[in-house]
């Protein structure tokens, strides 16, 4: 039985227990208006419309909006609810599939308020609903109210639900609030018949995003633009592998591409490795050539400089490391153990330990002081393309063709995480300074930014035309560089995900970029045959 003022009574035997029952109380509309005020951006740019503050992660703030407020090439101004401006760029918004959404994101150190989400399948014919967003040419929010007329059963891009709102133009991607001022949907459409001038006012359902949102990929987090001065610049071209060029069947190649670069802890040195079966040691200040390392039988897939900047290790196609005294350049030892192409090499901290992937499927762990192998982590489908060493020695991240990134524990060689669902090859992983990030080139013209500790996709950075190949953080942490297959590289702001400039030079492929310790120089190797130094100018 019920008793007034929301009680309930339960009858066991002979006892009746009496508890309380939450009854739901409709808001007046004046008490669900500054719940919309609060939850609401506008967005203007290359298009305009509204969005709804819809999850908060740290000082990350996912919006969603319409699909077709933030369809059209360029940038857009994000003005949230205390009037502060945030940018991006149509190239960071994720779109989802089927219906008319999409999210974007922002950082901030504000508090702004999160949509509170309700339940939009108890939405019923006659229900009262409100709506908010703001109108075109408008910087004030508009918050209107009608009732729920009518739920299509199979909507078109989403819009099931119909309602009674006189909305305005540029509205879409408000927020469709309940009685209780909770997030029911998202508002979207306005539709008038020419004969009959007959309005149609439609939204899509809370529970549409809900149901998309899990199997999602992160965007790209947004924020203000990067205002500095600051940019690199093209310094030095550094011509020394061979430029022959290499037909074969329809294909053609350049003998001396350039497959991977590393700068010396000094910032004095550079060495290069190359398709040419040669290393090439350079003094990085005058772009002179110091010395030509050879021994290997085949092509230098990958070269690591030791933390003392005393030992250079260097993987090759041959199936074997070498390791030289870089001073002099003399060959120390030849690790031997893998069955495939040696593709990358990596040196832990402390410069006692490396960490090797290959063609073979494996990872080995060796000994860098006696060359020993210590150790084979297994898990791979496909060959392993990439590895690299935190900064604090612990973990060691590697990718390849199986398509995912592994993170391992470098000491007892276990494997604690993996991310899934690039669906595309993984050609370069590497660590911030703080060992907490991990940004990863992809072969769908993308880089992926990880969070190491909890397993969370950060950001997904766009803007390359083709294959990224490596990708390298600044020892500050602020930034990332990235080299791609579209003979670019691109500079970004690793916080906000910006892209702050892009590098031109290169005729082909940038296979590999590389600060120097105090970041000011960046070095890359191309499939040209040639490494460019770049400089930051102030």
């Amino acid at each position: 039985m019920r008793f007034a003022g929301g009680l309930t009574a339960v009858l066991f035997g002979t006892a009746i227990v009496i508890e309380q029952v939450q009854i739901a109380t409709a808001l007046k509309p004046t008490e669900v208006s500054p719940i919309a005020q609060k939850i609401t951006v506008r967005i203007d740019g290359a298009g305009t419309g509204s969005g709804i503050i819809i999850e908060r992660q740290g000082n990350t703030y996912t919006i969603l909006t319409n699909k077709h407020v933030v369809q059209e090439q360029g940038s857009y101004t994000v003005y949230a609810p205390d009037g502060k401006q945030y940018t991006f760029n149509h190239s960071q918004v994720q779109p989802f599939p089927g219906v008319d959404l999409a999210v974007f994101k922002f950082s901030s150190n504000q508090n702004y308020q999160v949509a509170e989400k309700g339940n939009s399948e108890s939405l019923q014919l006659g229900t009262t609903i409100h709506v908010a967003g703001y109108p075109q040419g408008s910087s004030s929010i508009s918050f209107l109210s009608g009732t729920i007329s009518s739920r299509e059963i199979n909507p078109k891009e989403g819009y099931a639900f119909i309602y009674t709102v006189n909305a305005f133009p540029d509205m879409s991607g408000g927020p469709i609030l309940d009685e209780q001022g909770k997030l029911v949907g998202i508002h979207g459409r306005v539709i008038t018949r020419l004969d009959t001038n007959a309005v149609t006012v439609s939204g899509i359902p809370l529970k549409t995003y809900l149901s998309l949102a899990p199997s999602a990929k992160p965007p790209a987090i947004t924020s203000p633009p990067v205002n500095s001065s600051t940019k690199f610049v093209l310094a030095k071209t550094l011509i020394g592998h061979s430029t022959k060029v290499i037909k074969s069947g329809y294909y053609s190649d350049i003998e001396g591409a350039v497959n991977s670069v590393a700068i010396s802890p000094d910032g004095k040195t550079l060495a290069s490795a190359s398709q040419d079966k040669t290393i090439k040691i350079w003094n990085l200040i005058t772009g002179q050539e110091i010395s030509t390392l050879k021994g290997h039988s085949g092509s230098v897939n990958s070269v690591a400089i030791s933390p003392d900047g005393r030992t250079l290790a260097s993987a090759s196609q041959d199936k074997t490391i070498k390791i030289w005294n870089l001073d002099t350049g003399q060959e120390i030892s030849t690790l031997k153990g893998h069955s495939g192409s040696v593709n990358s090499v990596a040196i832990s901290p402390d410069g006692r330990t490396l960490a090797s992937g290959s063609d073979d499927k494996t990872i080995k762990i060796w000994n860098l002081t006696t060359g020993q192998e210590t150790s084979t982590l297994n898990g791979y489908s496909e060959w392993v393309e990439s590895v690299a060493i935190s900064p604090d020695g612990r973990t060691l991240a590697s990718g390849g063709g199986d398509n995912k990134i592994k993170i391992w524990n470098l000491t007892t060689g276990r494997l604690f995480r993996i991310f899934n669902g690039y669906f595309n090859v993984v050609y370069s992983v590497a660590f911030s300074p703080d060992s907490k990030t991990l940004a990863s080139g992809i072969f769908y013209n993308s880089i992926e930014i990880l969070n190491v500790g909890t397993g969370q996709e950060i950001s997904t950075l766009k803007g390359h035309s083709n294959t990224v190949q490596s990708v390298a953080i600044s020892p500050d942490g602020k930034t990332l560089a990235s080299g791609s297959s579209d003979n670019t590289i691109k500079i970004w702001n690793l916080t906000t995900g910006q892209e702050i400039s892009m590098l031109k030079g290169h005729s082909g492929n940038v296979n590999s970029v590389a600060f120097s310790p105090d970041g000011r120089t960046l070095a890359s190797g191309s499939w040209d045959a040639t490494i460019k130094i770049w400089r930051l100018s102030e």
